[in-house]
């Protein structure tokens, strides 16, 4: 009887050992939130290498939550992906286009994981006649936001990643029902 109470305390001792373990395994592989103050910490660092911030987004989704930065110099469009992990915050660099001011709408960003897109306006009139900047997936799923007249950087992300990956992305603008401007990428 004493051997199968000591066997449970063995038991039951490694049970909770490996539950403790798999909960720290678990967690220090995923991302943590990112507070205001970091991001803005990051972005106060950035400006100082005379980087545009255009806007800034928290995605606070579970389960990889993490900061999005859409920054432009005189050259280039691109983005900035914070994470947080146990080791500290993470910045991962995304695509960078070069800039022209030909075009309406300048666009980078990324349909793989949690599709977002950085979208700079270089077109006044769409800005100032734009009543919202949309992006739509070929499964009619739609992300939308408000147009600013004193902004010319927007941040269109899903929250999530997608069950199916995403292949294209059209992104309009528009007043009421009218198209004043579209693009597939």
């Amino acid at each position: 009887m004493a051997l199968s109470r000591n066997l449970t305390l063995v038991l039951l001792s490694l049970l909770i050992i490996i539950g403790f373990s798999s909960y720290f395994l678990y967690s220090s592989n995923h991302h943590k939130m990112l507070s205001k103050r970091e991001i803005n910490d990051f972005i106060e660092d950035k400006r100082k290498s005379n980087l545009s911030i255009l806007k800034e987004e928290n995605i606070t989704s579970k389960p990889d939550p993490h900061a999005l930065i859409l920054y432009k110099d005189n050259t280039k469009l691109g983005t900035y992906i914070l994470t947080k992990s146990r080791q500290g915050i993470e910045e991962h660099k995304g695509i960078e286009v070069p800039i022209d001011k030909t075009l309406p709408i300048q666009v980078t960003g990324a349909l793989s994981g949690v599709p977002y897109l950085g979208i700079y306006i270089t077109n006044n009139k769409l800005i100032q006649e734009g009543k919202y900047i949309e992006m739509e997936f070929e499964d009619g799923t739609k992300v939308r936001k408000n147009i600013s007249l004193d902004q010319k950087g927007y941040i269109l992300s899903e929250k999530t990643t997608p069950e199916a990956p995403r292949e294209s992305v059209q992104v309009s603008v528009k007043k009421d029902s009218q198209v004043l401007y579209t693009n597939e990428y």
